[in-house]
């Protein structure tokens, strides 16, 4: 008669695996382990997506990984790619296919990565709607192409990104909307507490350049003889004349004639200009009936971007409204002057 067989158990199962695994070496308990965090500390927003996108990477078993706004609300991060991968002519027209139909697209390209290697499969997903930006997630591999599975995969990470894309966007607005509030609050109480209207000018520049975070700003009023002088500047820098006439550049007669804000990049000539130039805004003082000269911003390496636009063009009303007061009080004073004489 046979003896019944002894039944199974998962408890004791699972004990001799305890017991194996804490008779293996310590080498290999420890390959068996979770591996150390690298503890990255993320001061700023670029090692913030730095970690992100590393991780993500990882995750996916991606050897390169970046993320487009075709709008350029926000500035690209990267992970393992050197230069701009949109250089290729076929990679940039499949981002912006998959940004404005919603499909994940697959191509091959060769695309330069950060350690040498050089990716031939390209991923690019859409990044989530969203009302503040359009673009699409990038993902490369080296020596393999990518599968039906890889696209659930991207679609969960672009996910990610977008959510933290938007985060990123919603406290960045908040931080320059404080700072300009910051610099409108310091523009009043230097309008308000200058003796002159030249001390008042300059007061301006200075806090435009240091609180807005531009390398260069230009103040030039108008004159009968349709001429503009340079009242303020901020460095302060010599000019080989400080007379400028209404149609020495296209940017100054749009400005002026046009009431409008133009943009001149570093190519633009003419000694008007800050030196060390990449962009400039020239910005009309805007009075009734006519301009009463220009505010010209200058930056030297970070372009300009919608919010400075929208900012620029509330700072030419306000500074056109300074030049107004002042002039009105200034002529005041001087029949007051004659009046007591």
């Amino acid at each position: 008669m046979k003896e019944p067989k002894a039944t199974k158990s998962f408890r004791d199962a699972a004990e001799r695996i305890v017991r194996q695994e804490s008779a293996l070496s310590s080498s290999v308990s420890r390959l068996l382990g979770a591996p150390a965090l690298s503890g990255r500390p993320a001061t700023n927003d670029t090692d913030a997506w730095d970690v992100r996108l590393t991780a993500l990477a990882t995750l996916a078993q991606y050897d390169g990984l970046t993320f487009v706004t075709l709008d350029g609300a926000y500035a690209t991060a990267a992970y393992n790619l050197v230069g701009d991968p949109l250089a290729e002519t076929g990679l940039r027209g499949a981002v912006e296919e998959a940004a404005h139909s919603g499909v994940t697209v697959q191509l091959r390209a060769s695309v330069p990565l950060a350690d040498g290697r050089m990716a031939g499969a390209v991923l690019v997903t859409p990044l989530a709607p969203s009302d503040v930006f359009v673009g699409a997630l990038v993902a490369l591999r080296v020596g393999r192409p990518f599968a039906a599975v890889d696209a659930y995969t991207a679609v969960g990470i672009a996910e990610i990104v977008s959510l933290e894309l938007g985060l990123a966007i919603t406290a960045r607005r908040e931080t320059i909307e404080r700072r300009q509030a910051l610099a409108l609050y310091e523009l009043a109480r230097h309008q308000l507490f200058s003796e002159d209207l030249d001390e008042a000018l300059q007061s301006i520049a200075m806090v435009l350049g240091s609180t807005l975070d531009h390398d260069a700003a230009h103040l030039w009023l108008r004159r009968p003889d349709r001429s503009l002088r340079r009242h303020a500047a901020y460095p302060a820098d010599r000019l080989a004349s400080a007379t400028l006439w209404e149609n020495d550049h296209s940017a100054i007669r749009g400005a002026l004639h046009e009431r409008r804000l133009v943009r001149v990049n570093a190519a633009a000539e003419g000694a008007w200009i800050p030196a060390k130039t990449r962009e400039a805004l020239v910005v009309p003082l805007r009075a009734d009936p006519k301009p009463l000269g220009v505010l010209v911003l200058a930056r030297a390496e970070t372009p300009y971007g919608l919010d400075d636009i929208e900012m620029a063009d509330v700072l030419g009303t306000f500074i056109g409204r300074v030049v107004t007061s002042r002039s009105v009080t200034d002529v005041e004073s001087d029949v007051e002057l004659a009046e007591s004489h």
